[in-house]
C-alpha cells in the first residue's frame, strides 16, 4: 500500500510539473468599473452631473470575470445581478433588482427598467458580476461610486422667437443685411434649440444657462417671405412644439457707388459709373 501511495504522490507530482494539472480554485468575478457602466446612452454619473432621460431607461455595464479560474474548453461567462432604489412620494423606499442571462466575461449585460419608475425622482443603481459561484464587490463599493437618473416625462413649452432687425410679419431691409434672432422658452431646462431658416442654414443654438435664451444672426441673400422653424430641447432630449416666425425680407438697396475698373494703366482714381469716383 505504501508503494502504492508513494507511486500516486509522485504522478500527480509529474503531472503538475508537466502543466496538466490544473488548479480548482476558483477567482471571484471583477468589480464592475464606473466607467463601463451607462444609463441609456450616457455615462454613470451622480450629483449634479446625474443623467435626466425622457423614459425609464436600459442600464447597461459591463462584466468580467478572471481568466485564470478557466479549466481548458471552458467558457468564462459571468451574469449582472442589478439593484435600484428610490424615495417614493410617501417617503418609503422602494427597490427593484434583476439579474441578467449568464454571457461570455467582457460582454455587455443590461436591464430594461421598468415602467413604473416616478418622473422627476433621482433613482440610484449599481451592479456585481456573479460567475455562479462567488459574486464580485457592487460597482458602488470602494472608489466607485452609485449611478443616477431621473425621468423627465414633460416637454419643453414652445420657443418664442423676436428679432429687432426683422419683426414678425414685417416687410424689413433687406437683403446683405445681417439680422439677430432671439429664441426663448418659458421652460426652465431648456438646453438647446434647434433651427432652421428656408434653404438654410440649419443649426443649434446652446443657451448660456439652463432655460435662458439663445441669439443668432441671418445674412438674408434673397429679397422673399422668410421663416425662421426653432424647437426647444431640454437636457433629458424632449423636442417642444415647433415655433414658426415668420419675416420678410427687402431687396437689396442700390448700391452707393458703382466702378467698371477699366481705366487705363497708371491712373491714380477709378472712374465711377455712379457715385463718387475713387482716389488713391
Amino acid at each position: 500500500m505504501t508503494a502504492v501511495c508513494c507511486a500516486a504522490v509522485i504522478a500527480a507530482a509529474g503531472a503538475g510539473l508537466s502543466g496538466t494539472a490544473y488548479a480548482a480554485e476558483n477567482l471571484p468575478p471583477v468589480q464592475p468599473l464606473v466607467q463601463d457602466l451607462t444609463t441609456g446612452s450616457k455615462a454613470c454619473a451622480s450629483g449634479e452631473d446625474r443623467p435626466y432621460v425622457s423614459t425609464p431607461p436600459t442600464l447597461r455595464a459591463v462584466l468580467n470575470d478572471p481568466e485564470e479560474d478557466n479549466q481548458p474548453a471552458e467558457a468564462n461567462l459571468v451574469k449582472g445581478e442589478f439593484e435600484a432604489w428610490w424615495t417614493d412620494a410617501a417617503g418609503s423606499e422602494q427597490r427593484r433588482t434583476y439579474t441578467s442571462y449568464e454571457t461570455l466575461s467582457g460582454s455587455p449585460q443590461q436591464w430594461r427598467m421598468p415602467e413604473d419608475v416616478p418622473a422627476d425622482t433621482v433613482v440610484s443603481w449599481h451592479v456585481r458580476a456573479n460567475d455562479g459561484t462567488t459574486t464580485s464587490a457592487w460597482s458602488s463599493e470602494g472608489d466607485g461610486h452609485v449611478c443616477e437618473f431621473v425621468v423627465d416625462d414633460v416637454s419643453p413649452d414652445r420657443p418664442v422667437v423676436t428679432s429687432p432687425d426683422y419683426p414678425e410679419d414685417e416687410i424689413s431691409d433687406g437683403v446683405g443685411v445681417y439680422g439677430s434672432f432671439t429664441m426663448d422658452s418659458p421652460s426652465p431646462d431648456v438646453v438647446e434649440y434647434r433651427y432652421n431658416f428656408i434653404g438654410g442654414p440649419y443649426g443649434t443654438a446652446r443657451p448660456d444657462e439652463p432655460g435662458g435664451p439663445a441669439t443668432i444672426r441671418f445674412l438674408p441673400l434673397e429679397g422673399r417671405p422668410d421663416y425662421l422653424s426653432v424647437r426647444a430641447v431640454d437636457r433629458s432630449g424632449r423636442s417642444s412644439p415647433t415655433t414658426t416666425y415668420w419675416f420678410r425680407v427687402k431687396d437689396g438697396r442700390a448700391p452707393v457707388a458703382h466702378w467698371k475698373l477699366d481705366d487705363p494703366a497708371g491712373s491714380t482714381g477709378a472712374a465711377a459709373e455712379a457715385g463718387t469716383a475713387a482716389r488713391a
